[in-house]
C-alpha cells in the first residue's frame, strides 16, 4: 500500500511539474546566482558552447 502511494503523489507531482514547468525555470532563473551558475554549467559543454557561439558570431 505504502508504494502505491508513494507512485501516485509521485504521478500527481510529475503532472503538476509538467503542466507548471515554465513559471517554475522562470522562478529559478530570477536568481542571479543561479543564472551565473546555470550558464557556467551550460558553457562547460562542448555542444552547447559550440551551438551558442556559432549562433553568436554569424
Amino acid at each position: 500500500m505504502n508504494k502505491f502511494v508513494y507512485f501516485v503523489l509521485m504521478f500527481i507531482a510529475s503532472i503538476v511539474v509538467y503542466r507548471c514547468r515554465y513559471r517554475i525555470v522562470n522562478a529559478i532563473l530570477r536568481v542571479r546566482l543561479l543564472q551565473q551558475w546555470l550558464v557556467r554549467f551550460a558553457m562547460n559543454i562542448p555542444l552547447v558552447r559550440n551551438t551558442i557561439i556559432s549562433q553568436v558570431f554569424r
